[in-house]
């Protein structure tokens, strides 16, 4: 008697606990639910981004470059590798460069420079090298054609330009030697490449 009420009571326990196995719900699709969820959410979050002028400013290709410089070169009828010699000295062709005097881009303008040019964004490279190559061509209206007078006051600021002279500014006058020296050598490039362009026509 004792052996079936203990069998019985099995059962039924046996009973009981796969009923409970079967409304029994795994917790993995929810969990899996709740990951996916938190993934796109992170995703549609805006990922914080370094301030720093490269990023914060349009990066042109080398190919627009070359063709803003000889656009404005052509269009202020300055020599286009005058006009990147004097990048390569100003800036080695950093685009977003700003210098410890606060001057800023390609060709190194000076806010209050800028501003004389009608350059409204000096960090955008095109109207960078736009209000230098203006610039170029004023100062060599201004000094008549003169350009290692015009490389200094472009260094120094035309009011250190006295008597028609460079001024005794060590930097300055090493600035208008190292620009001299890489017109020389852009000039003999795009002669170069001249030459080359001829004999394979």
């Amino acid at each position: 008697m004792n052996d079936s009420l203990g069998t019985t009571s099995s059962v039924n326990t046996l009973s009981t606990g796969i009923k409970s196995a079967g409304n029994y719900r795994s917790p993995l699709p929810r969990i899996l639910s709740m990951l996916t969820l938190l993934c796109l959410l992170t995703a549609a979050a805006p990922t914080p981004i370094r301030p720093d002028h490269d990023s914060a400013h349009r990066r042109y290709t080398k190919q627009v470059i070359n063709r803003a410089i000889t656009w404005y070169a052509k269009k202020y009828r300055l020599d286009p590798a005058l006009l990147r010699a004097v990048i390569k000295t100003e800036s080695d062709f950093r685009q977003h460069v700003v210098s410890d005097k606060g001057a800023v881009g390609l060709m190194q303008l000076m806010p209050a420079t800028a501003s004389s040019l009608r350059v409204s964004d000096a960090y955008d490279s095109l109207q960078n090298i736009r209000g230098g190559a203006k610039q170029l061509r004023h100062l060599l209206n201004l000094y008549e054609g003169d350009l290692p007078l015009t490389l200094a006051a472009y260094n120094a600021g035309v009011h250190r330009i006295k008597e028609r002279k460079i001024p005794r500014i060590r930097e300055t006058r090493a600035y208008v030697k190292t620009v001299l020296r890489y017109y020389k050598s852009f000039q003999a490039r795009a002669a170069h490449s001249s030459k080359q362009k001829k004999s394979q026509r």
